[in-house]
């Protein structure tokens, strides 16, 4: 998502003029960061449609358990959402943190681009779905990570743009008052700290909430995206040292993919695998940031990820629908007291085909005709004003 919710079609981490102390990775225009988008929401899309929104048959065929075996690793999708949007937020706030619009710039811009698309979605589900008035109204408030004891239906996607809207109400606060230093090892105690609280959490040991959703316990990844920002606008990001840094963490990741893999830490069912099995996850993800940096506005390459950056043009949308089109493609075609007593790929591939293809029109009709126009106020109510300061005087 920016994430959950992408601040404009192109990614821009800053809408103010390059200083000196910013990496010449960081450009206006990044299109490798909307390829990730793409590849985060589709891998959502993958892990509820191929995976955990299956009908309630006896068994599955040999090929429909590989294929949602395959598809079952999609819930990641969220995690690099989460390290897409600690990059994209921590970097616009860097760059307008010293402008007098700082604080009404930001939560204006965030809103135009999150609430009315969010309202609408909540709107649909209270009318189609019928979903608690009680849970909607925490929805509404961004609780949704703390409805797990709520009786009723669930929507299971909004626990996340609950957690980004948590961290907006903090991280623009430290960023505007603490040094780039500090704020650098703000994220690093958050990578360090955070599966030891998960781990304290799940354990019993210290009841923190789910590790799974609640906003302390899940802000390493948007604390990995943020340390990315920072160190790419300083005087030593040279290229050199970006692509050391990309090699470090994709090594640390395969290294802790392989710990994993041998320790069995990979399960979320015990309190280890908890803690432990984001970890991996974050290192590779923030590699492939770094990767999609430098390579992603390459001719070859942006010619090859254009579908990638069509779903990552959407994947607010699609993100926030594709779980209402798996529910409405149930409910017009599949009738629950006639389910066969093996679900074959066949009918496995075809819903997704179909729900794919319909959502994906539907929220490309969204952004165009819907988001683009509350998109646009954002310059003409909140403009950005440049900054007085550089980031080096404020280190």
């Amino acid at each position: 998502m920016h994430s959950l919710s992408p601040p404009d079609h192109t990614t821009e981490v800053s809408l103010l003029p390059a200083t000196p102390f910013h990496s010449s990775l960081l450009k206006r225009e990044m299109p490798g960061l909307d390829a990730l988008r793409g590849v985060a929401v589709l891998a959502v899309v993958m892990y509820h449609g191929l995976y955990w929104w299956l009908p309630p048959a006896r068994s599955i065929s040999p090929a429909g358990k590989l294929l949602s075996s395959l598809a079952s690793p999609g819930w990641l999708g969220v995690n690099l959402f989460f390290v897409l949007s600690g990059f994209l937020i921590t970097g616009i706030l860097l760059d307008s943190r010293t402008s007098p619009n700082y604080w009404r710039s930001f939560y204006t811009r965030r809103a135009l681009r999150i609430f009315p698309l969010y309202l609408a979605v909540l709107l649909i589900l209270r009318l189609y779905s019928h979903l608690g008035g009680v849970y909607l109204l925490l929805c509404l408030l961004y609780l949704a990570n703390f409805t797990n004891g709520l009786q009723g239906e669930h929507y299971g996607v909004l626990w996340t743009l609950a957690v980004e809207e948590q961290f907006y109400l903090v991280w623009p606060l430290l960023v505007r008052r603490l040094r780039a230093r500090t704020l650098a090892i703000v994220c690093l105690g958050s990578i360090v700290l955070s599966p030891l609280l998960r781990y304290l959490s799940a354990s019993g040991i210290l009841p923190l909430g789910d590790p799974h959703s609640t906003t302390w316990l899940v802000t390493d990844n948007l604390a990995a995206g943020a340390l990315i920002a920072i160190l790419l606008r300083t005087s030593g990001a040279t290229l050199s040292r970006v692509r050391m840094l990309t090699l470090c963490s994709g090594l640390m990741g395969a290294a802790l993919m392989a710990l994993g893999l041998w320790r069995h830490l990979l399960s979320r069912s015990i309190a280890d695998g908890a803690a432990f099995q984001p970890e991996p996850f974050l290192f590779l993800f923030s590699a492939l940031l770094l990767l999609a940096l430098e390579y992603g506005d390459r001719p070859l390459v942006y010619r090859l990820t254009g579908p990638l950056r069509f779903y990552g043009y959407i994947s607010y949308g699609l993100y926030l629908f594709h779980l209402l089109g798996f529910k409405v493609f149930q409910d017009l075609f599949v009738d629950l007291h006639h389910i066969p007593a093996e679900i074959t790929l066949g009918p496995i591939l075809l819903r997704f085909g179909v729900v794919l293809a319909g959502t994906t029109g539907f929220c490309f009709l969204s952004r165009r005709y819907f988001e683009e126009f509350f998109l646009r106020l954002k310059d003409r109510l909140v403009p950005y004003v440049p900054a007085t300061a550089t980031l080096k005087s404020r280190r």
